[in-house]
Parts: C-alpha cells; sequence; structure tokens
C-alpha cells in the first residue's frame, strides 16, 4: 500500500466517523439508532427550518427563534415497527406555535416534511393538533441529540417511529397527504403509520439488552392494544 493509499483510507476512516451511522445497541433510554443514509451531524450554526408552501409568509426560523416559542415538556414512549419501543422526557413545541408565524392558507390541509438524510414524511393538520405531537428540540433535559435527529425531529407517540421524522430541515404545507415515504420501502409499513395491537419489547425496561450479544427472550414481550403505548 502506497502513503497515498494510506492518507486516503485515513482520511476515509475520519469521514466515516463523523457520519450518523445505525446502531442495534440501544442507548441509556433504549432507543436504537436508524437512518435512511447515514450523513453527518447537521450544523446548528447554518441550519435553519424553511416553512413553505401554501402559507401566506414564508419562513427560515433559527434554532434560537423555535427555542423562544412556548415550550413544553412531555413523557412518551416511542415504539418502532420492528417491535421494540422506548421511553423518555421531550422538550419542544406544540405545531400550531407556527401558525401565527407563517400565516397557513385555507387550502392547507396536510404537510410535508424534508429531512437531512432524504427522509420525507406526510402529517395531516388535523394529526399535528393531536395533544400529544411535539416538534422535539431536546431529550430528558438536554438539546437532542444528534444520533436522535437533532436539532429538530418529530414525536407522534400513536404512530410507529418511522412517521417521527428526524433531522427535519424544511415543512411544507400541502393541499392534501400522500402517505410515507417508508411505504415505498417494505411491507411493514403503512400510510398512517398508527400503532396496532400486537407485541413490544420495551428496550429502556430491559438493562441486559444494551449488551453486545443480547437475544430477545420471548418473555420480554409485552402484548400492547394499539396507539399510544401508555401503560408502561
Amino acid at each position: 500500500m502506497t502513503r497515498r493509499d494510506i492518507l486516503l483510507a485515513a482520511a476515509q476512516a475520519q469521514t466515516s466517523r463523523k457520519l450518523l451511522m445505525p446502531s442495534d445497541i440501544p442507548d441509556e433510554v433504549g432507543f436504537r439508532t436508524m437512518w435512511y443514509n447515514p450523513v453527518p451531524p447537521i450544523d446548528i450554526t447554518k441550519w435553519s427550518l424553511e416553512i413553505k408552501g401554501l402559507v401566506e409568509k414564508p419562513q427560515a426560523l433559527k434554532l434560537a427563534q423555535l427555542r423562544a416559542l412556548p415550550q413544553v415538556q412531555q413523557n412518551s414512549r416511542m415504539k418502532c415497527v420492528q417491535c421494540w419501543s422506548g421511553r423518555t422526557t421531550w422538550g419542544g413545541f406544540r405545531f400550531e406555535s407556527l401558525f401565527d408565524i407563517v400565516k397557513p392558507r385555507k387550502t392547507a390541509r396536510a404537510i410535508r416534511l424534508d429531512c437531512a438524510d432524504k427522509w420525507y414524511e406526510y402529517m395531516s393538520l388535523d394529526e399535528m393538533k393531536n395533544p400529544h405531537v411535539l416538534m422535539v428540540l431536546d431529550r430528558a433535559g438536554k438539546p437532542l441529540p444528534d444520533k436522535n435527529g437533532a436539532p429538530l425531529r418529530l414525536l407522534d407517540p400513536s404512530k410507529y417511529g418511522y412517521k417521527s421524522a428526524k433531522l427535519i430541515t424544511s415543512i411544507t404545507f400541502v393541499e392534501e397527504g400522500k402517505g410515507s415515504m417508508a411505504c415505498d420501502i417494505g411491507p411493514y409499513y403503512s400510510p398512517g403509520g398508527d400503532i396496532l395491537a400486537g407485541y413490544d419489547t420495551p428496550l429502556d425496561l430491559i438493562p441486559e439488552a444494551a449488551k453486545p450479544g443480547w437475544k430477545l427472550d420471548p418473555k420480554s414481550r409485552r402484548k400492547i392494544k394499539g396507539g399510544e403505548i401508555t401503560e408502561y
């Protein structure tokens, strides 16, 4: 291997360490890290949330402006379609806090969320007005970590995690929603993403789940009735 090859390999290794990569090992609150495309963390000094489409006042809001909105906290469990979940305290703002700023037109009935990793989701405005839907800036009392979609992600605890878009870069108000990008990926996804009755494995309640090589014990599964998980 030549010196040039060694330097190139080192540069590539350095780049890969900076990417947000998937991980099957749960973090301290039971979340596994999943991404559509590995991408670098967003540079919050250069980031702004672009709000456009069917609005009277398109905006590009910086993080400080979003933190100046009325902030709320809620403790919610996020459920993955792959049969695991994690619970923590989330902080941020309600979506309707943006309405006075951007002035949605009467024809707007849904939004499209676009993300830095090329993921996108559609949500109806009625869904976004659900009192448990949150635009997340914080997790467990601290700024949202890069691995969880900083600086801004969506949380809808009544739907599978793929609907809770992260690394959000823009919100476009549209006349109607078009489901979910996830529907183009596999048969386990539905356009609405509503949590169905079945089973769940709460990784935050299984300390050994964070150990490499851990395998699911069927006894750790819990039956769920569908919708937001509030029993545990």
